[in-house]
Formats: structure tokens, sequence, C-alpha cells
């Protein structure tokens, strides 16, 4: 008499190996305990986690209720959760090594130079990078400009991007110059593709060759703050339009973006790997007051459950840009542009280049569950 080779349901094969959806089955029991034991174990580290970051007050908009909305409206689309991320210019701190950001007193005040909405769905993380030159309508029916808005305090962007955009953000994440960078080094640097050769003397910016490369937490800021870039066309350094220099500057901040949530997804996949970056980065980061340990850590969920979906660059609505990398959806969102010519020569003035939201932007942020009209401001 022969013996089956085949395992009888739930047994052993004739080597003692277990079934494959058996394995899969304990390799999910471990990890669950170990949550577990960690979670457990770290009770403790919960109040130390929420008292690392720095806080701001803000009171978020309130999505208005769907009775009042019109059938065709964004409300059955609007995500659960909007993050706010942005990454202010504030000199009161910034990274060790040569100053090339000026003084609090040269440069007074903070501007928002990065604007991110960070949106959990699915398998995966969205992220709608907003222009710093977009001028949207405020209440009092003044023109502000985004970037500007952040002198008068986290609250009046929340707030303008409510009323201008219908942005109903939950919660707020900023970061300054020196906790950028200090994010990017505890990640142990980020690897960005850079097409060609590029400096830039106000921001520091020195990256001589081209390809793949390794950049620390201030040569990622050098790069994202870059607005005067110089490129090596064959043997000579050429200066970009204020044009050219925005757009590349776009992309070296969409590159830099997709190449930190990868970073944070690759280490977030174990729960000791999440344990030791949640204590890295709790303290270079500045949080609303409502913005607890649970959310942080949702946040985390979703991007570490992302799936491996490979990379994809396409155009969406004519010149929005989207990558998709691992679960992670960037999209430029589009705006009208135009160049006022004012002189751009000091690091400290605003860009030359001035954006207005128009119906592609407006068609753009609908299809992320944003409208105008879609929430009211909770500040007076």
């Amino acid at each position: 008499m022969t013996r089956s080779h085949h395992s009888r349901a739930g047994g052993r094969a004739p080597d003692g190996a277990l079934p494959p959806a058996r394995r899969r089955r304990r390799a999910s029991l471990y990890a669950t305990l170990l949550v577990l034991v960690l979670v457990v174990a770290g009770g403790a580290d919960v109040a130390v986690l929420s008292s690392r970051p720095q806080r701001v007050d803000v009171t978020m908009p309130t999505a208005v209720p769907s009775a009042t909305l019109s059938p065709d409206s964004a409300q059955d689309r609007q995500p659960e959760q909007t993050w706010l991320v942005l990454g202010v210019d504030s000199r009161e701190t910034v990274p060790e090594g040569p100053d090339y950001y000026g003084s609090a007193s040269e440069v007074p005040g903070s501007r928002a130079d990065v604007l991110a909405l960070v949106q959990p769905r699915q398998g995966g993380l969205t992220v709608l990078t907003l222009p710093r030159d977009l001028v949207l309508l405020d209440a009092d029916g003044s023109m502000e400009r985004l970037a500007t808005s952040y002198l008068s305090g986290a609250q009046r962007t929340v707030d303008l991007l409510c009323r201008g955009l219908g942005v109903s953000t939950t919660h707020l994440v900023v970061l300054d110059m020196a906790q950028f960078a200090a994010v990017i080094d505890s990640l142990g640097g980020l690897e960005v593709e850079v097409p060609e050769p590029v400096k830039d003397s106000y921001t520091g910016l020195s990256l001589p060759s081209a390809g793949r490369q390794r950049l620390s937490g201030s040569q990622a800021l050098a790069l994202v703050r870059s607005r005067h870039p110089e490129v090596l066309q064959g043997q000579t350094w050429t200066a970009l339009s204020p044009q050219e220099g925005k757009s590349r500057r776009n992309e070296y901040i969409t590159s830099v973006m997709t190449a930190t949530l990868s970073a944070v997804r690759e280490q977030t996949r174990t729960p000791w790997g999440a344990h030791r970056l949640a204590h890295e980065l709790a303290s270079h980061l500045t949080l609303d007051t409502g913005t607890g340990t649970t959310d942080m850590v949702s946040l985390a969920r979703a991007l570490a459950s992302a799936p491996d979906t490979g990379h994809d660059r396409g155009a969406r609505h004519d010149d929005t840009r989207a990558q998709t990398s691992h679960g992670l959806e960037i999209v430029d969102v589009p705006v009208l542009e135009t160049d006022t010519g004012q002189n751009q020569d000091s690091p400290g003035n605003d860009a030359s280049i001035v954006a207005f939201a128009d119906d592609t932007t407006m068609e753009v942020l609908a299809e992320h569950g944003h409208s105008p009209g879609s929430c009211t401001t909770g500040s007076r």
C-alpha cells in the first residue's frame, strides 16, 4: 500500500511542515500576541509619547450636515480624517551647521512653506499637495496667500482652507526647519532620485551628481526649500527661471514626501520598529491639542498596511501629477498661476508666482471630498 503525499485537512505534510494556511495563521497569532505584549508592557509609554510633541491650540472646522448640501456635493465622499501637514520657515530653531537661513530678526515670523492634506484610505494614504502661493478669499473679502496666512498662526491657515476650498481639517502637524531635518535624520536619511546635478546658494543645496542618492535631513531641507536652483547642463551651471524653479521645487517636494512616507511605512512594519520610531519622532513634531496617541497610531497603521502596488506616474486633469508608490497616492493639486515679476533675490521674499484656484482645482479637490461650503470654521 502506498502512502498518500497529500496531508489531511489541518494536518502536517510528510516532512512535518505545516501547510501554508496554518503557517500564515500561526504567524498572524504570533504577531498579535507580540502586539498585545508590547501594548501591556508599554502602557506607561502612552503618557510619555503624548507629552513629547509640542502643542498648538486650534479649533477645527465642522463638516456641514449633508441635508444642507446639494445632491451632487462632495459630502458623501468627505474623508473621515484629513491631516493638515505644514512645513514652516520659522528661524527660531534651525538645523545645526552652516547658516543658510538667516536669523529670526532678519526674517521674522513663520510662513507655510509646504502644505499637504494627508487622508487615510483603504489600502494606504492619499496626499494632496497645495502650492504655498495659492491665494484664497477670506471671510472679510480680503485675499490671502496660504504661505503668509501662517504669520497669523495655524488657526488662520486652517480657517482659510475651510472657507476657500472646503477643506475640513481634523488633525494638524507642524514641522519647523529644525524639526523637519531631525525627522529625516531619525529615518536614517532618504533615498531620492535626482534627475540632474543641482545647487542653490541660498539654501545650501549642493548635489553635484545625478541619480539615486541618500540625503541627510539638512540636504533634504535644502532641496525642498530651493527656489533659485541652478542645474548643470553640459559643463555650465544654468539658473532656472522663476516658473521653472517653482516647477522643479514642486517635484523635489513630491519626491521627498514620497520617500519620507515610504521610509516611515517600512519602519512601522513591525511592532518594535513602530515603537522605536514613535519615540524618535514624538519630540520632533508639533500637533494640535486634540490629536492624541491613538490618532497617530491609526495614521501609522493606515500607512503600514498599504499594499505593495509598485510605482506609477501619470497625468491627471492636465497639469496634475500623481504618484502611487506602495499604496501611497500623491496628487499635486493644479492651480492657475501668474508671474507678478516681483524681485525674488532675497531668501525672505515671497515667490513672484501667485496661484489661484480654478475649476480644475475644485474638480480635483471634490474628487477627494472637499468642496466650498462643506465645512464651517469653528473659530470666531
